[in-house]
């Protein structure tokens, strides 16, 4: 809540048109700083080169160009625990056919449409602006004696408020099948605590679901705090109150008092026994849409076509048509890396979003779609 002495009627009439920064004060720091959790956004979209996001680098957008506002109502929601209040979705724009310029690839691509979210291709690495953090470990926090360490991206690798960390800059997503929803931990909602890993976000999709797409995630992985009885996440206490505050981690750095003081302000019990357990938490890939040429080739993903034989697998040969030029236009990793992204083990990488991970026999071009036979005559290679 503001201060008591902030006048919110003079504050709400002279609210101003939105803006990057106004906007970006916030969900830029979405998890604790800059970059944190949101694998796709940070300071960098204040002013973007058009390769770090087309939308805002190339055609100066701000964010309601696409976050629409009707009634007090802002369109778009994170895959956190949002505030539901309309859904922003690349369509919306492009279409379901958004692939137009004429040439033979069009059909196919507008069919991936059907399969593949956008940003799958056109977003093929996240945090390539600035990295990301992608482990969180709350249980190593409270060490004021360990020294901070720098890693190769110049990022912190401990701070004694918060834990160790990693971090990673132009990442792989991780693909899943999305329908749209999300199952949620709440608090207080009950966990596993014999799982090996929970999962406080997990995407809702399946393979054999028409209306689930192969979507891009980071998931932000760490450690936390559960209680060992009553099977819920805990929260603690952290940010002292006051001077006088007794129970503040940040401040005595004790645990226990800080679980005992947080579960109470949430009104849950707390039982006085801890287990540290590994959490995982989907974030979906929205942001940082790459230029139209730089989206993943064919080659890129379908290993098949990585030989000398590409489109003409199925296609009439065509004198006038370069199968190969066009399977192989795709996302230039070398011109990435020479700009000091770090996606020297990218070059030259197929299979890119892992066929076999999302549920395929291998690359459906030889073993079939998820609803689609293979061409009339063809059979594919034994396994």
């Amino acid at each position: 809540m503001p201060k008591k002495d902030v006048d919110l009627k003079h504050v709400a009439q002279n609210v101003g048109h939105s803006s990057r920064a106004t906007c970006g004060a916030c969900h830029f720091n979405g998890g604790g700083g800059d970059a944190i959790k949101h694998a796709d956004m940070s300071r960098q979209l204040l002013t973007p080169d058009r390769n770090c996001d087309i939308h805002m680098g190339g055609y100066d957008f701000d964010c309601a160009e696409c976050h629409k506002t009707r009634n007090h109502q802002i369109a778009g929601k994170s895959s956190s625990v949002p505030v539901a209040e309309g859904v922003v979705s690349c369509e919306k724009c492009h279409s379901d056919t958004p692939h137009y310029s004429g040439g033979l690839l069009d059909h196919h691509l507008n069919d991936h449409s059907r399969t593949l979210a956008c940003n799958v291709c056109h977003a093929p690495v996240f945090a390539k602006c600035k990295p990301t953090k992608t482990w969180w470990d709350w249980s190593k926090a409270g060490d004021k004696n360990r020294e901070v360490k720098k890693d190769k991206y110049g990022q912190p690798d401990y701070n004694w408020k918060k834990g160790e960390f990693k971090w990673e800059e132009s990442g792989v997503p991780d693909y899943t099948w999305y329908a749209g929803y999300m199952d949620r931990v709440l608090m207080g909602d009950k966990v596993d605590l014999n799982a090996d890993v929970i999962n406080l976000t997990n995407p809702v999709g399946s393979i054999h679901d028409p209306l689930s797409k192969i979507t891009a995630f980071k998931i932000m992985k760490g450690i936390q705090a559960v209680d060992a009885d009553h099977d819920y996440i805990l929260v603690p206490h952290l940010f002292p109150k006051d001077k006088d505050d007794a129970t503040a981690f940040w401040k005595h750095r004790d645990w226990e008092k800080a679980f005992q003081a947080g579960m109470k302000e949430v009104g849950l019990p707390y039982s006085g026994a801890y287990k540290w357990k590994e959490t995982w938490m989907y974030w979906r890939v929205n942001h940082e849409v790459m230029p139209a040429e730089m989206a993943l080739s064919c080659v890129q993903c379908h290993e098949s076509l990585k030989g000398d034989q590409t489109c003409n697998r199925c296609h009439q040969d065509n004198r006038d048509i370069d199968f190969k030029a066009i399977a192989h236009k795709g996302t230039d990793f070398s011109y990435m890396k020479s700009m000091g992204r770090d996606v020297d083990h990218l070059i030259e990488k197929t299979d890119y979003i892992n066929f076999k991970a999302l549920g395929y026999k291998g690359d459906p071009i030889i073993h079939g779609g998820r609803f689609k036979k293979l061409p009339m005559g063809y059979k594919a290679p034994a396994d």
